[in-house]
């Protein structure tokens, strides 16, 4: 794990400074992302191959009552 920690401190240091906000925005929100099982990754892909309409997401939040 070592070398990729190595290379992805390599891509960092590699940014240009207008990108660096950017890079600490994107890296901030993937650690707050939740990490799923290989179970539901593939009941999310049957569902997302399944017909239908796509709602958006302030509808579904509405429907939910969120």
């Amino acid at each position: 794990m070592s070398s990729d920690r190595d290379r992805l401190r390599s891509l960092v240091d590699a940014l240009p400074d207008a990108e660096v906000q950017v890079a600490i925005s994107f890296l901030a929100e993937l650690g707050e992302q939740e990490i799923i099982d290989a179970e539901t990754v593939a009941k999310l892909d049957l569902a997302r191959a399944e017909p239908g309409d796509d709602l958006p997401l302030e509808e579904v939040r509405r429907r939910l009552g969120l």
